[in-house]
């Protein structure tokens, strides 16, 4: 009797346990159901790493709108700059992983900071989701108007005629990396000038203080449009579709050579899977709208797209890139 009586509390046991299992997973798939059902229920931030008015900026308030729009509930930017825009990334990084704070960050932030901030607190493999890839852009090869040539080939006759170091301006870390792949493919000797953004860099060219500087195609087109610049290549495998005239570095005989400078939209690691999916749905559908595609052109950038495997390959592949860069230039983490 004793045995019998185990036997059937041991099947009722398993029953419950059952019936518990499948009530944990249907409460699972409702939880994950509801979550994308309401999201979002209230005002979402966009965190961005920089001041206001930048290329980051700009493309986030952008995509504020559109969302807003279209999810109906407000996205609002914060600016969190400093240590090149390490600040606001770690605060994303640390941020509750419930869809209602999230990043829209360059690609200095996702892959220079990791090789040249000693101790970052902040991990990209790790700590973040992929959204989209919200945008692609090169950087211009950039000299005065009064230099007498127009094309990549005059500014290596320059290098090699005055035997020495041509004045660079760096605007940003992630620039002076892109102009050390560019020095190592022609053999332009670069002696790199720190500037503190594009603005100050751009006045410093025409200034005539400095003889090149790589930046980016929203700082400097407006002069080459004036005719107080010359654009020499962009840095981009492909031409730009906002600047198609401007040769890229391939074109100028330097095959292979591809260093865009990029943006991306991230949440923090752990953010539920239906939120990230609503996102990125709605992003698909914005990076294809006629309206964001021009205002992505007039930033000199190409749509990007919603494919976070490729982002995060993409990612690990720059940092790998940039590390091997810096150890060539023998350019030291701060």
């Amino acid at each position: 009797m004793k045995t019998q009586m185990t036997q059937t509390n041991w099947v009722k046991w398993l029953k419950l346990s059952a019936w518990a299992g499948l009530a944990t997973v249907s409460n699972f798939v409702s939880v994950g159901a509801h979550a994308q059902a309401v999201y979002p229920d209230k005002p979402v931030k966009i965190i961005v790493g920089f001041a206001p008015g930048g290329t980051n900026d700009i493309v986030a308030r952008t995509i504020a709108i559109k969302l807003q729009d279209k999810l109906k509930q407000p996205f609002v930017v914060e600016n969190k700059p400093g240590a090149s825009s390490a600040v606001g990334t770690d605060f994303v990084a640390k941020a509750k992983a419930d869809g209602y704070t999230l990043l829209v960050s360059s690609s200095g932030g996702l892959t220079v900071n990791p090789v040249l901030m000693p101790g970052l607190a902040y991990n990209p493999g790790k700590d973040f989701d992929p959204i989209a890839l919200l945008g692609t852009f090169p950087l211009v090869v950039t000299v005065n108007a009064s230099q007498p040539f127009n094309d990549l080939a005059g500014l290596v006759a320059l290098s090699k005629k005055t035997k020495g170091e041509l004045d660079h301006g760096v605007a940003s870390t992630s620039f002076q990396l892109v102009a050390e792949l560019l020095a190592g493919a022609t053999g332009v000797k670069m002696n790199h000038v720190n500037y503190r953004g594009s603005g100050p860099t751009v006045a410093a060219l025409l200034g005539g203080e400095i003889q090149v500087a790589l930046l980016d195609s929203a700082a400097v087109m407006t002069q080459v449009k004036a005719g107080r610049l010359k654009a020499l290549a962009v840095t981009t495998a492909a031409r730009s579709s906002a600047f198609p005239e401007i040769p890229t570095v391939g074109d100028s005989g330097y095959k292979g050579y591809d260093a865009p400078i990029w943006t991306a939209f991230m949440a923090p690691r752990g953010t539920p899977e239906p939120v990230l999916a609503k996102l990125r749905v709605a992003m698909a559908e914005i990076l294809k709208d006629k309206d964001m595609i021009e205002k992505l052109k007039a930033l000199g950038m190409d749509p990007g797209n919603t494919d976070g495997s490729a982002l995060m390959r993409r990612i690990d592949s720059d940092i790998k890139r940039w590390s091997e860069i810096a150890k060539r230039a023998n350019i030291k983490a701060d």
